[in-house]
């Protein structure tokens, strides 16, 4: 799972480096579950965290996203020097506590930008992954309880036993197979087996204590007795046995230990007929010995005795007072009722006393580090009249077993409460105990269960095949682990992730299968939405970028070597912009929708159709030429032009499509898709609504354009612009009154470019208002220099763009700049061309009418081209007509320029519109023009546009 998370963190994010880290105990370093470089995986790797992003992550418990630059900002980090990376992704992992147990990392050799959406997607990928972190956590935890369970077992030489008393079968752990010498483990236990092992002398009074026990809560079951194995020898047993019961009393079941104290009987069987080996025998034996008169009080104990309590068997006969100062303050009077049982029961029963050595006396065992012991004993003699007066036992160190059994009850808590399901079965795969979390994801009872196959649980998705293979898994490997789709108990299919270990005894026989697994439902939805998200749009369905370019690089591979060819359709949505401002984005999400809908319809291959990006498309159209390809795009554009009905609203959209041809228009996913959007910018400039292919003029058009752009952003920035000026001369005096400000640039690379040629660049682009205001400004200062040198009359005209005006908010107006240079405002005059002031009349005619209010006068350039000539000047009542020196050329060729001309004038004088001549070159159009008493001439009769130094100069001569 940790090499599929790595692997969708390359395809979505795609990271250079990417891998999964674990936190170790320390916190200071982390260990890598999976890495992966350029996609590939490589082998794992630890390192520290100190002065790392990835410590920041850890300390603040959140993502940490470094878009570049992420080298100089952390220094000390030697990995991220050696991998060259300049922007880091850090995501924390969680198990359940608010620290983070591991960290998610990319490293990018390029600027990364972490997005909304991918941050939900990475927040999504920790929470599944803190919950297999936590899985592998506990279930290293529950391998570990079970090794040591049964080391501590083979330690203490204490076998355990599970009695189920409704099913009467019977369970034991591996000691007990060893105590009663059976070899074959696969031997299933059951009473009557048990009952032949047991002595005959003993069996009646062993069974009948058995029965009691388990029909009377008031008996224990708590003896020993001696067992008689296949080979004819005898041991003996020390057994303890507690039974649970139901809230009515109902016994349920036993559990209980089993003791091998053979050495310990022999031993005393040997004291009782050689009593010169007593000593011996006291100093040898594993236990401590003693022996307590009722009657006098006599406490007799072995030299072992004291030894297992570490202390001097004590020389002034107060072997009972010091053994009770041995004992821990709690447990001391639970000492002494001990002896006190003895006199109370009549009948001779074996009576134990588990306590923990005295904190006073024994400080090393504080702090938890406890030390346990257990006295246990009978009574030896009577009276008369049958009272006990003397008994005799021994005491052991039972340390190991305490925690022998509290490793019992702790496995048995982390079996009960673990989230995940466990299944045991014996070896004959028969279900012998299932957990809380089993039941509950199921749906099955453990006693509905009990004795039958996990096949209850096939959901029959998996052929015979299948399971063959898992079987063979497990006989060969003692492992298995996988998938498997299973059937919950009211019908449900779902899958589950399972590990399935062998557990075999020390003969290597297998005594038990256990199967620990997990609901993996919700992931495997999680799984397919992360699927669908990496290779897919969520809005409109369609295949996404990503795949879309993998596409066609599979295609271009594909048809390298079948010499086949395909094409590329690039689709823009003209004017999608103005559908999102008037109805808002979510209308316009609903109108990329239908657009992808239509586009589906008329293909059928529908991950062939992408969503490129915003309100762009791309098709592939594999085997189809660009002849061909063209007929599918004329479909498409008459498609999309049909109106579309939202919400009752009326939609009309166009598209414009541009297309490109393999192997014609490039040889990469790359070249195809530029290419493509080449001639789909190249339709929008032909006025849209239609599709262009792509050819090598095209692109080198474009290319000029953009390199025009670049160059042109790098002169504003280098202030390389400057200003000539043209003097506008009174026809009638040959006065100079006016002058235009006209911007020149000298490029380092083509020279001389003329404003024709970059002034629409600047319009297209959004560089004509930086333009505008640096011809502004350079013509206020230079006017000020002549008002300054006596020329207070002159007045400079300033070609100004519409779009200039609009949303110019956040810059000066001309009024502010020409306050700034201290000029009276009739000083500048703002020309603005015909055409466009037509077009854009109703977003500037508030600004001209404040012009005219301020007296900054408002020339028409170019009047006469544009469409509606008559209708600007009565709409917009400009102050200065120029008229397009188009006419001016033609005054002494053509008749109906002249009248034209004339109209023109007459109109304006009757208008009160002052009107200036552009283009004059010869003096005969000068001559026909004072005829026709036009007021002012410009041109290059009188002066090519110049530097104001020339200008100056020019002004002196007149």
């Amino acid at each position: 799972m940790f090499d599929q998370i790595t692997n969708l963190l390359f395809e979505h994010l795609s990271p250079k480096h990417c891998f999964i880290g674990c936190f170790d105990d320390s916190q200071n370093y982390a260990n890598t579950l999976s890495y992966r470089d350029a996609g590939k995986l490589k082998d794992n790797f630890t390192y520290s965290l100190l002065g790392t992003p990835c410590q920041e992550v850890k300390t603040t418990s959140l993502s940490c996203c470094y878009p570049s630059d992420v080298i100089a900002l952390f220094p000390q980090d030697v990995a991220l020097q050696e991998l060259d990376a300049e922007a880091y992704l850090g995501v924390p992992v969680f198990a359940q506590s608010c620290e983070p147990v591991g960290i998610i990392v990319c490293l990018f050799e390029e600027h990364y930008e972490h997005s909304e959406e991918s941050k939900a997607w990475c927040d999504e990928l920790s929470y599944f992954l803190g919950m297999e972190l936590k899985y592998s956590a506990l279930l290293s935890k529950q391998e570990k309880l079970q090794w040591e369970l049964e080391e501590g077992q083979r330690v203490a030489k204490v076998g355990s036993w599970h009695w189920d008393l409704t099913s009467r079968a019977i369970t034991w752990s591996q000691e007990v197979y060893r105590i009663y010498g059976i070899e074959d483990t696969s031997v299933v236990p059951s009473l009557e087996l048990l009952s032949e092992f047991i002595h005959p002398e003993d069996r009646e009074w062993v069974i009948s204590t058995l029965n009691s026990s388990i029909e009377s809560e008031s008996i224990s079951y708590n003896l020993v007795h001696r067992v008689q194995l296949a080979d004819g020898s005898i041991k003996y047993l020390r057994k303890r046995a507690d039974v649970t019961r139901d809230r009515n009393g109902k016994p349920l079941l036993m559990r209980g230990t089993v003791h091998d104290v053979t050495d310990v009987y022999q031993i005393s069987a040997k004291l009782t007929k050689t009593s010169h080996k007593l000593n011996t025998t006291f100093n040898s034996v594993e236990e401590g010995i003693w022996e307590y008169d009722l009657v006098t009080g006599e406490f007799f104990t072995s030299p072992k005795f004291w030894s297992i309590l570490d202390r001097e068997k004590p020389q002034n006969g107060r072997d009972f007072s010091e053994w009770l100062d041995c004992i821990h303050s709690e447990d001391r009077i639970e000492g002494l009722n001990f002896f006190q049982r003895f006199i109370q029961q009549n009948f001779t029963s074996v009576f134990q006393f588990e306590f923990r050595l005295s904190e006073e006396h024994y400080p090393q065992f504080d702090d938890g580090n406890e030390r346990w012991l257990k006295l246990k004993g009978s009574v030896i003699a009577k009276d008369a009249k049958g009272c006990p007066i003397r008994i005799a036992g021994i005491q052991r160190d039972i340390t190991n077993t305490v925690e022998a059994r509290r490793q019992l009850s702790r496995a048995q808590v982390v079996f009960d409460n673990t989230s995940e399901c466990i299944l045991i079965t014996d070896k004959a795969n028969k279900i012998i105990s299932v957990n809380r979390a089993f039941e509950q994801t199921t749906g099955y009872r453990e006693k509905e269960l009990l004795g039958l196959t996990p096949n209850v649980l096939s959901s029959g998705l998996h052929d015979k095949e299948y399971y063959q293979s898992l079987w063979y898994s497990l006989n060969t490997s003692g492992h298995w682990k996988g998938e498997v789709w299973n059937k919950r108990k009211n019908g449900e299919i779902y899958p589950e992730e399972i590990s399935i270990n062998v557990i075999r005894d020390s003969n290597d026989e297998v005594i038990n299968y256990v199967a620990v697994f997990r609901d993996i439902s919700h992931w495997k939805k999680a799984e397919e939405q992360l699927t669908f998200f990496a290779y897919y749009d969520p809005l409109t369905g369609l295949v996404n970028r990503r795949s879309f370019i993998h596409r066609v690089e599979q295609l271009i591979n594909s048809v390298h070597k079948n010499s086949h060819v395909f094409s590329l359709l690039f689709i823009d949505m003209d004017d999608f912009k103005s559908i999102n401002d008037l109805y808002g984005h979510d209308f316009g999400d609903r109108v990329l929708t239908h657009i992808a809908d239509r586009l589906k319809k008329l293909f059928h291959e529908k991950d062939n159709i992408c969503r490129y990006g915003g309100d762009e498309f791309c098709i592939l159209l594999p085997n189809i030429a660009a002849s061909d390809a063209k007929e599918r795009a004329q479909d498409i554009v008459t498609a999309i032009s049909k109106p579309l009905y939202i919400e009752g609203i009326e939609i009309n959209t166009t598209v414009s499509i541009g297309i490109s041809a393999f192997p014609d228009s490039g040889l990469t996913h790359h070249a195809l898709l530029k290419n493509a959007d080449y001639a789909m910018y190249n339709m929008k400039g032909q006025g849209r609504n239609g599709f262009c292919e792509y050819d090598g003029e095209l692109q080198s058009e474009y290319i000029q354009k953009l390199k025009l752009r670049d160059r042109l952003k790098k002169a504003i920035a280098e202030e390389a612009l400057t200003v000539h000026y043209q003097p506008i001369v009174n026809a009638q005096t040959g006065e100079i009154n006016k002058l235009e400000a006209l911007v020149r640039w000298h490029d380092d690379v083509e020279g001389d470019i003329s404003p024709v040629a970059f002034i629409p660049i600047a319009e297209k682009y959004g560089l004509i208002k930086q333009v505008g205001a640096f011809v502004l400004h350079q013509a206020c200062r230079d006017l000020k220099k002549l008002h300054d040198a006596g020329h207070t009359r002159l007045s400079i005209s300033v070609n100004r763009s519409v779009k200039e005006f609009i949303n110019s908010s956040d810059e000066l107006q001309v009024w502010e700049v020409i306050e700034q240079y201290g000029l009276p405002d009739k000083s500048i005059i703002v020309e603005i061309t015909e055409s466009t002031a037509s077009q854009e009349s109703s977003d500037i005619q508030s600004l001209l009418g404040y012009f005219k209010q301020r007296d900054i006068q408002v020339a028409l350039d170019d009047f006469g081209t544009g469409y509606s000539s008559l209708s600007a000047v009565v709409e917009l009542r400009p102050d200065i007509i120029k008229i397009d020196r188009g006419f001016i050329k033609e005054l002494g060729s053509s008749q109906d320029s002249l009248t034209l001309v004339s109209l023109i004038i007459d109109l304006s004088h009757k208008l009160g519109i002052k009107v200036v001549a552009e283009g004059v070159e010869t003096k005969a159009q000068l001559d026909i023009l004072r005829e026709l008493k036009c007021k002012y001439v410009q041109g290059f009769y009188f002066s090519k546009p110049v530097p104001l130094d020339t200008f100056m100069a020019q002004l002196k001569t007149r």
